[in-house]
């Protein structure tokens, strides 16, 4: 089903069933206030009649009768009667038998009204009130009224119908309304989707219609654009991945190449044939770690899916890495502090994949000793209620301000790095991993001054 299609069904319903309510309590409302009126009516007419043969000195019961019979404000079917303390008719407003009016009002009735003053009941069709009527002198009677609401029943048939035939056309209504209605409501979100069939890869940067840039369409459209941006970022990251990919592999096989090309040229002595081999063992060397680094990258760019997490101690990780790159750097030197000493362990404890964890701490530490002068780097660890703050510092060569945003590419070098050993692969393999972890890495440096590497990781 088309969207425009349940819209319009959903707005339908929802008018309907408003629709439905209001009329079922306007006829309610009316049918009641039509009955109340009615036994009002049908109350006074038996306490007149009462004053009448009562208060107003004696009258003429027939002339009563005939009064009653020949108002103009008569009720359809309306019988009166009045009965003594004895339960005797003392006056009947139209011609009847005694077994016809007890059928009516049989004793228990009368009973009722003497107990409870008035009394409101309905037999067959007739509706029913019985009124203690009380006179100092004379004493106490029972008035009896009944009558039925013939008119006020064609009332509310007529009523009932003009409801229902409102509520058909209301619905009616609706339903046209609602398709064109819905119908304009998404001709935007149709714009859209025209535009977005016309999107490929070759031309990610052609954005959509932001229309007024308030609305939630509008935001869609928004967002969609932004989307566009982030994906031709993407793209254009890794079209500089493969680029300088080949690059990096390029130099080394062309060097394999030339020097394997060159030792066959001629006879060469074993001494030649020698070094030949341990420039190409060279080449080779960096080959296998290039490909290890590109391996790595591959590897930390995986879901998390199949990567188990558990507590890591910190302090204990770093102080793991700091004796592995002393132990093949004799030359590093790596100072580590806290900010702060810990009460608890779990002050300096997350979780995390310690190997992925000790990858980060190794790359960050093994930078700043390498691109520092006198090879020195500092660590500091802090720590507050929600994460874990590790700071890498060195004073090196540092990174110029343009470049700072770009260092955690794959395989990109600021370019006073270039002359150092390198392929520009550790520290996208360190933004990768953080993230990993629901971490953040940020850097801050000045051009020849050094570096500060932060990476923070919630304790949870």
């Amino acid at each position: 089903m088309k969207i425009r299609t349940k819209i319009a069904l959903q707005f339908t319903a929802i008018i309907a069933l408003i629709l439905a309510t209001f009329s079922a309590s306007f006829y309610y409302i009316a049918q009641q206030n039509r009955k109340d009126e009615f036994i009002t009516r049908l109350r006074d007419r038996a306490l007149t009649d009462a004053n009448l043969l009562i208060k107003v000195g004696p009258i003429n019961t027939k002339l009563l009768k005939l009064i009653d019979q020949e108002t103009l404000s008569k009720l359809y079917a309306e019988k009166v009667l009045m009965f003594n303390a004895d339960n005797k008719v003392l006056y009947a407003s139209y011609n009847a038998d005694s077994l016809e009016i007890y059928y009516f009002y049989n004793l228990e009735l009368l009973k009722r009204v003497r107990e409870k003053k008035y009394v409101e009941t309905t037999k067959d069709s007739l509706d029913v009130v019985g009124v203690m009527y009380t006179d100092e002198e004379k004493g106490e009677f029972v008035v009896m009224a009944s009558a039925q609401d013939y008119m006020g029943k064609i009332q509310l048939e007529k009523l009932r119908e003009s409801l229902v035939y409102s509520f058909l056309f209301g619905v009616l209504i609706t339903i046209v309304l609602g398709f064109i209605f819905a119908g304009q409501s998404l001709k935007p979100i149709a714009g859209m989707n025209k535009e977005i069939s016309t999107i490929t890869a070759y031309n990610l940067r052609k954005p959509l219609n932001e229309g007024n840039r308030q609305d939630e369409i509008a935001q869609l459209a928004i967002n969609f654009n932004q989307m566009l941006e982030r994906l031709e970022e993407s793209f254009d990251l890794q079209r500089s991945f493969v680029s300088n990919a080949s690059h990096e592999l390029r130099t080394p096989l062309a060097g394999l190449k030339s020097e394997i090309q060159v030792s066959l040229e001629e006879e060469r002595t074993p001494d030649e044939y020698r070094k030949v081999l341990r420039s190409v063992l060279n080449d080779t060397q960096r080959l296998i770690q290039l490909t290890n680094g590109l391996l790595q990258l591959a590897q930390s760019e995986k879901k998390e899916r199949g990567i188990s997490f558990q507590e890591v101690r910190l302090d204990e990780l770093i102080f793991e890495t700091q004796e592995e790159l002393q132990n093949l750097h004799n030359d590093y030197q790596i100072n580590i502090d806290f900010d702060g000493i810990p009460d608890l362990e779990q002050d300096i404890t997350v979780l995390g994949n310690a190997p992925l964890l000790k990858t980060v701490f190794s790359n960050l530490i093994d930078n700043a000793c390498k691109y520092s002068s006198d090879k020195r780097a500092e660590v500091r660890i802090g720590f507050n209620d929600k994460s874990c703050t590790i700071r890498v510092i060195d004073k090196g060569i540092g990174i110029p301000e343009d470049e700072k945003q770009r260092i955690f590419e794959p395989l990109y070098r600021a370019k006073n790095a270039t002359s150092f050993r390198g392929y520009g692969i550790g520290l996208s393999v360190c933004r990768r991993i953080v993230d990993m972890h629901r971490g953040s890495i940020r850097v801050q440096s000045e051009l020849n001054k050094g570096s500060t590497f932060e990476v923070v990781l919630p304790h949870v």
